[in-house]
């Protein structure tokens, strides 16, 4: 019993004397244990800077190291920008933003637009790859794969790839946001006919049909909402009644959304 304790205690002490690590949250940590131990201590320092809004840090750092990526991201493959406007940091946001080949921007403002953060929704809107309003309308899914400009590893999102910037301000209500994109050019696209067979439709529906059902229903959601319709149309009422009766006939069509479409239904009644 003496000798098993004494191997117990220097086992203690073994552990003890190891250094500690930093703790890994979230389950995302089981697959990005890895990408930080590739990060430099100055990035893990940019990182830490841009996360806890240590404003005079991330602009002496941007200013002094010029070789610095400021693309390199944590074990939850997030980079500055999004840890930064994650926290609600926005004079880190609008620091970020004056650098070139800044990644993740359209990442960044679904995120921004999810939490409300009105302010952060302006600067971002003010880079200018959202100058022509493309961006703010087109589906995530229908752009280059190589542009950064959106995750598309699955890992460093958690907005779906047929989620737009309009479609999910419009789904979470929120009014003010809605407007400033509407002015900014922004608009849902009314999906196709269930039986369209364009070039568009079809190939969509040859590479995942799942995913082409899904995206309906997405835009949908966007164009019921109360916030989109009374900002969208001149008659808002009757623009739901509408939508009410078009939603009504696709519960019959698209079986496998024949519940969300009933329930879309059931607020214009």
């Amino acid at each position: 019993m003496i000798t098993q304790n004494i191997i117990s205690i220097k086992n203690l002490n073994k552990v003890l004397a190891k250094p500690r690590r930093q703790a890994l949250r979230g389950a995302g940590s089981l697959f990005h244990a890895r990408s930080s131990s590739f990060l430099s201590i100055t990035e893990e320092l940019f990182l830490d800077a841009a996360e806890y809004g240590n404003i005079p840090e991330v602009r002496r750092m941007l200013e002094e190291l010029p070789q610095l990526n400021v693309n390199c991201v944590n074990y939850m493959g997030q980079n500055a920008l999004q840890l930064a406007v994650a926290n609600e940091h926005l004079e880190v946001t609008k620091l970020l933003l004056r650098k070139k080949d800044l990644a993740r921007i359209g990442d960044a403002l679904l995120l921004a637009i999810s939490k409300g953060y009105v302010r952060i929704v302006e600067a971002l809107l003010s880079h200018p790859a959202f100058a022509d309003g493309q961006r703010l309308s087109n589906s995530p899914s229908r752009a280059d794969t190589h542009d950064d400009f959106f995750a598309y590893d699955e890992d460093g999102t958690r907005f779906s790839h047929n989620i737009t910037p309009i479609i999910l301000a419009s789904q979470c209500n929120e009014y003010e946001i809605v407007h400033i994109l509407l002015m900014k050019g922004a608009c849902i696209e009314r999906p196709h006919d269930y039986f369209c067979q364009c070039s568009t439709c079809s190939e969509q529906q040859r590479r995942d049909s799942f995913c082409h059902s899904q995206s309906r229903i997405n835009a949908y959601k966007g164009l019921a909402s109360p916030a989109y319709l009374s900002l969208s149309n001149e008659d808002p009422v009757m623009a739901a009644l509408e939508l009410s009766n078009e939603l009504a006939c696709l519960a019959n069509t698209e079986k496998e959304f024949k519940v969300s479409c009933k329930t879309f239904e059931t607020h214009f009644i």
